[in-house]
């Protein structure tokens, strides 16, 4: 039984579609990244890229909500990862990227370059989300890969290998129990009969959470770790241009450490400028929902600031997290020699990490399901499903 199967889940309108016109893809995205890669090139006055920063950030906004690639899942993809980052990307036109920022491979100042060459980078800088082999590189990006071609495509394969079996099996779990998953919107209390009441029921549902928190994050390796095998493999960049998108998770037992320093750090580079001006870590949520709400526009007009609620509430335990701390610092909590918390108080915070991602998580998933982003199954073939579990139904003697 799928999503759409379930009492109380809400219907696809079957003319999503047709509601739009296709997004031209040549005018739309092609057009825009490379006028913006143009007047950063250009240096032209403040006033211009001024002028410039409005028009893409009005073409952003129009394409999003006037055009459609046919579903949700690839609207709501497109518009985040897209036009999102073209709304944050425009912010390099406050700024001079060309002659701030030095490969360090090529220190020579990027303003000196001829234009076409100019252009090419500042391609590479708008598409380079870490910054990575510049003066600018972001902070906590895993540390480089050091050794040959051939090693480093032999580790991204097995790394390829493990992450297409993960994802397999959660992807193959959270959508073959849609019930587990169902929008609170559509019938919070069909949902609340599948888990049990008090602590036990909070566990179950949050140990379901974390598998879709897991799927996410396998999707996420799963995309950077093929394209970095392609490129390298097909010689297109180095190794050490490619270092592996999440940092450490034992890092991650505070929830400003898990966005900080154990999550991929790709829209970190829009922080520092902009934090500066503000409370960076809530200046920080507020820029990735903005992202995240260009996949809701367009989705659908009605739909934008959807996942508004979810980026929010993370900036706000973070705030009350450090407070929390700061008062456990005054009161004399012990902390180890390196100034990092003791081993009990970091038992303590893996604790409530996992709780609170597991509690607020549901925020951001039930309202992507209430709007069909990632009802679908995203693997082309299923090991999990073709061969692993006919196998399995077979040998305790129970039909496919």
């Amino acid at each position: 039984m799928g999503y759409a199967d379930m009492p109380g889940a809400i219907q696809l309108d079957a003319a999503y579609a047709t509601r739009r016109p296709p997004l031209p893809l040549l005018t739309f995205v092609v057009l825009p990244e490379i006028a913006l890669a143009c007047v950063i090139a250009l240096r032209p006055p403040f006033t211009i890229r001024i002028g410039a920063a409005l028009l893409l950030l009005y073409t952003a906004f129009y394409a999003a909500s006037s055009y459609t690639l046919g579903t949700p899942a690839d609207d709501y993809g497109l518009g985040s990862s897209f036009y999102g980052n073209m709304v944050l990307n425009v912010m390099f036109l406050v700024t001079d990227p060309l002659k701030d920022i030095r490969y360090l491979k090529d220190p020579a100042p990027l303003t000196t370059k001829p234009l076409f060459k100019r252009i090419g980078y500042a391609l590479c800088i708008l598409r380079n989300y870490r910054l990575i082999g510049t003066n600018a590189q972001v902070a906590n990006v895993p540390p480089p890969f050091k050794g040959t071609r051939s090693q480093f495509l032999r580790r991204r394969f097995w790394q390829l290998v493990v992450t297409i079996i993960t994802f397999d099996i959660t992807e193959s779990w959270v959508h073959m129990h849609p019930h587990l998953y169902m929008p609170s919107g559509s019938d919070s209390d069909a949902v609340n009969l599948h888990f049990p009441a008090g602590p036990v029921g909070y566990l179950a549902r949050s140990a379901c959470m974390a598998v879709w928190l897991v799927m996410i994050y396998s999707l996420l390796r799963l995309l950077y770790f093929s394209f970095s095998f392609a490129v390298v493999a097909a010689h297109l960049a180095d190794p050490e241009d490619w270092p592996d998108v999440f940092g450490t998770w034992s890092d991650a037992y505070t929830v400003r450490h898990l966005w900080g320093r154990a999550w991929h750090q790709n829209l970190r580079r829009h922080f520092s400028y902009w934090g500066k001006l503000s409370v960076q870590v809530h200046i920080a949520f507020a820029l990735s929902a903005l992202l995240h709400c260009m996949g809701d526009l367009m989705v659908g007009k009605e739909h934008f600031g959807r996942s508004w609620a979810y980026f929010a509430a993370n900036g706000l335990a973070i705030t009350l997290e450090d407070t929390v701390f700061a008062l456990a610092k005054r009161a004399g909590f012990a902390t180890h020699q390196t100034g990092r918390p003791s081993r009990t108080l970091r038992l303590l915070g893996y604790v409530w990490v996992f709780l609170w991602c597991t509690w607020s998580a549901q925020l951001y998933q039930r309202k992507m399901w209430e709007i069909h982003v990632g009802v679908d199954y995203m693997l082309p073939y299923s090991p999990i499903r073709s061969l692993v579990l006919p196998a399995l139904q077979h040998i305790i003697g129970t039909k496919p």
